[in-house]
C-alpha cells in the first residue's frame, strides 16, 4: 500500500494555482484590512443612501466592489485550508474571512429593510436614471417582489435574533447523529469483528457478503429506532418553524415559502411526483432483475444496494487518460467548451491527488474574479474519472457564466447548478458504453447508469414526498409524533419497491437519519435536474440542430433570469410532463439493455 504523500511531496504541476489569486499571504491580509475600511465606510451611506439616483448607485457600485473581494478572501483561504486541513494558519485566515463576512452583514443589514420600505416607482426611476444600475435590474426586481413578504422592521429584527434558536432542531440532529451515536460493532466479509458506522454502512450495505448487508442494515436502524422520539422533536421544529414563517409571509402553505421567491410553480413538484408515481413500475422490474442476478428466493430492501456488475477493480486510470476519456466523451459540446477544458488541465485549474491533511471528497469553486478550481483526490478508479466530469462541468458552467454575464447576475440560481455536471455524467458514461471492449465492462457501465438513476429520481423523489406530507400534516393543525412520521416513510417504501421486494420493518427509521430534510423542499431539484440532463444527453448524442449552441446559451444566463425561463433556452417548459416522462424512458431503455446484454452468451 502506497504511503499517503505530504503537500510538499506533489509536483506542483499537479496543484491548483491559488497563488494566481494572491501571490503570499501579505497580499491576502492587504485586501483584508483594506475592505474592512471599506465596509465601515459603506455602513455611513445607512441614512442617506435612498436620497438620489446618484447615491443610490454610488453606494451599490461600492458594495460590489467589497462582495468581490470578499469572495475572493474566500476562495484563496478555503482552498488553501483544504489543501492541508491541519494547518493552523490557513484555518486562521479561514476565521478571518468568517467573521469579515459577519461584520458585512451587520453593517449592511439597514440596506433591504429601507428599501423595501420605499416606492416601487422611486427605485426604478433610480435605474433608469444611472446607467451602471442596469444590470441591477432583475436583481432589484426579484428583492421588491418579496415586499408583500417581509414584516415590520422590529418584528424581522427579531426573527432574526431567533436565528439561531430557529435553526436548532437541525444543529440537535446533527450532534446526535454524527457524533453522540455508537452504532456497535458487526461481523465483516472476513468474520472480524469491525465497528459500523455512518462512514462505513455504505460499504457493508453493498457487500456481496449478505449476511454482512442485513446485520449493518439491522443494527443502524436499530440503533435510530432508539432514538426516535428525540429526532422526532427535533424534525418536528423544523417542519413548524416553516408552517409558522409561512404564514407570517403571507405564504400559501410552506412549499410555496420555498418555491415561489423562485418562481417555481407547485404544480412542477405535482408533476414530478406523478410521473414517478405512474411509472413505479419501472423500478419494479429493476428490482425484479436484481432480484434474478442475485439468485435470492426473496429479495430485502438490504439486497437492493449490490451492484450486479461490477468494474475491473484492477482497472485504473492515469490522470491522463482520464483527461483525454474526458475530453473525447465531451467533445460533443464543440470545439469552444473543449479548449476550454484543455485550459483547465493546463493553466491549474485543478488540484489531482490526495496528500496528507487534505479534505477529503471533490468539489467545484471559485469567484467572479478568480478561476473556477476544482478540488479532486484522483486515485485512477472509474469514480474518479467520473467525479473529474461532474466537477468540471459545474466549473466549465461557472466559465460560461462569468465570461458573459456582470457580476451582480453572475451567480447562477441553485436549481439549475447541478445541471451541468449531471449532463458530462451522463456524456462519460455514454461515451465509455459506446466504446466498452467486453460484456462485462458494459455491463458495469450500464449498472453506474441504473443506480444513478434509483438513487436520484426514484429515491429523491420518494423524499420529496415524504416531506411534503409530513408539513402538510401540521398545516391541518395535527402534531407529528415519531409512530406518524415511520409509518409513513414505511408506506412510501412499500409503494416505490412494491410487492416482490421484502420491505423490512427496520425502513421505517431512515428518514431519522436523512440530513436534507432539515432543508426543507430543496431534494426535488437533484431529480428535476437529472430528469433535465437526461434530455440535454438525448438532444446532443442525436447532434439536434442549434441544441449545442442553445446549451451554451444556456450555461452562459447566469442568473439573470428565474430558473425556469432560462430553461427555455434549450426548449424546456417544466410545467408539463414531458422531460419527466422522458427521464422514466430513458431508465426503462436502460434496464432492458442491461437485461438484454447479460442474457448474451
Amino acid at each position: 500500500m502506497n504511503k499517503i504523500k505530504t503537500r510538499e511531496e506533489i509536483s506542483s504541476r499537479d496543484q491548483w494555482k491559488i497563488d494566481l489569486i494572491y501571490p503570499n499571504e501579505q497580499e491576502f491580509f492587504n485586501d483584508l484590512d483594506r475592505v474592512e475600511k471599506d465596509i465601515e465606510q459603506l455602513s455611513s451611506f445607512s441614512q442617506r443612501f435612498l436620497d438620489n439616483s446618484r447615491l443610490f448607485c454610488q453606494f451599490f457600485l461600492q458594495d460590489e466592489e467589497i462582495c468581490r473581494t470578499l469572495e475572493k478572501l474566500s476562495v484563496y483561504a478555503n482552498c488553501k485550508s483544504d489543501e492541508d486541513k491541519g494547518n493552523s494558519v490557513y484555518q486562521t485566515l479561514v476565521g478571518k474571512v468568517v467573521n469579515l463576512y459577519a461584520f458585512y452583514e451587520e453593517k449592511t443589514a439597514f440596506v433591504v429593510p429601507q428599501i423595501l420600505k420605499e416606492d416601487k416607482a422611486k427605485i426604478y426611476q433610480y435605474i433608469q436614471e444611472q446607467k451602471d444600475l442596469k444590470s441591477y435590474q432583475y436583481f432589484f426586481e426579484k428583492l421588491l417582489e418579496q415586499k408583500s413578504h417581509v414584516l415590520d422592521e422590529k418584528i424581522e429584527k427579531v426573527i432574526s435574533m431567533y436565528g439561531p434558536v430557529l435553526s436548532a432542531g437541525e444543529e440537535i440532529s446533527s450532534y446526535l447523529t454524527d457524533a453522540d451515536l455508537d452504532f456497535g460493532s458487526i461481523q465483516d466479509e472476513q468474520g472480524q469483528t469491525v465497528p459500523l458506522s455512518e462512514a462505513n454502512y455504505s460499504i457493508y450495505i453493498q457487500s456481496k457478503d449478505r449476511e454482512v448487508r442485513r446485520s449493518a442494515f439491522s443494527r443502524l436502524y436499530e440503533v435510530y429506532g432508539g432514538v426516535k422520539n428525540t429526532l422526532t422533536a427535533a424534525y418536528q421544529a423544523v417542519v413548524q418553524k416553516d408552517v409558522i414563517t409561512s404564514k407570517l409571509r403571507n405564504y400559501e402553505n410552506s412549499l410555496s415559502l420555498y418555491l415561489n421567491p423562485k418562481h417555481i410553480p407547485i404544480v412542477l413538484y405535482q408533476n414530478l411526483i406523478e410521473v414517478v408515481r405512474d411509472n413505479l413500475s419501472s423500478l419494479y422490474d429493476y428490482y425484479q432483475l436484481k432480484k434474478e442476478i442475485l439468485n435470492v428466493s426473496e429479495f430485502h430492501l438490504y439486497d437492493s444496494y449490490v451492484r450486479i456488475a461490477n468494474p475491473d477493480s484492477n482497472r485504473k486510470y492515469s490522470f491522463s487518460e482520464a483527461q483525454d476519456i474526458v475530453l473525447c466523451a465531451l467533445s460533443v459540446l464543440g470545439e469552444d467548451y473543449t479548449n476550454q477544458l484543455k485550459r483547465a488541465f493546463s493553466e491549474g485549474w485543478i488540484d489531482k491527488y490526495p496528500n496528507k491533511g487534505k479534505k477529503s471528497g471533490a468539489y467545484s469553486t471559485g469567484s467572479f474574479d478568480t478561476i473556477p478550481y476544482v478540488l479532486l483526490n484522483y486515485t485512477g478508479t472509474y469514480t474518479d474519472v467520473s467525479t473529474l466530469a461532474h466537477e468540471l462541468g459545474h466549473s466549465m458552467h461557472t466559465y460560461y457564466t462569468n465570461q458573459n454575464n456582470p457580476y451582480i447576475t453572475a451567480n447562477y440560481p441553485i436549481f439549475l447548478a447541478e445541471i451541468a455536471s449531471t449532463t458530462n455524467e451522463l456524456l462519460l458514461n455514454h461515451y465509455m458504453y459506446e466504446h466498452a471492449s467486453s460484456k462485462e465492462e458494459k455491463l458495469s457501465i450500464l449498472n453506474e447508469k441504473l443506480d444513478l438513476f434509483k438513487a436520484t429520481l426514484f429515491r429523491q423523489t420518494m423524499f420529496c414526498e415524504f416531506e411534503w406530507k409530513a408539513h402538510q400534516y401540521v398545516e391541518n393543525k395535527n402534531v407529528l409524533t415519531s409512530d406518524y412520521l415511520c409509518d409513513l416513510y414505511y408506506q412510501l417504501n412499500l409503494d416505490y419497491f412494491g410487492e416482490q421486494v421484502v420491505v423490512d420493518d427496520e425502513i421505517r427509521y431512515e428518514w431519522l437519519r436523512i440530513p436534507h430534510f432539515y432543508t426543507p423542499f430543496y431534494v426535488y431539484q437533484y431529480a428535476t435536474s437529472l430528469a433535465i440532463s437526461c434530455y440535454i444527453c438525448e438532444r446532443l448524442i442525436q447532434d439536434t440542430s442549434g441544441f449545442r449552441e442553445k446549451y451554451i446559451q444556456f450555461l452562459s444566463s447566469g442568473g439573470r433570469d428565474y430558473p425556469l425561463e432560462v430553461l427555455k433556452i434549450i426548449d424546456i417548459d417544466l410545467t408539463d410532463k414531458l422531460v419527466f416522462e422522458r427521464a422514466i424512458h430513458s431508465f426503462v431503455t436502460t434496464v432492458e439493455e442491461f437485461r438484454k446484454i447479460y442474457s448474451e452468451e
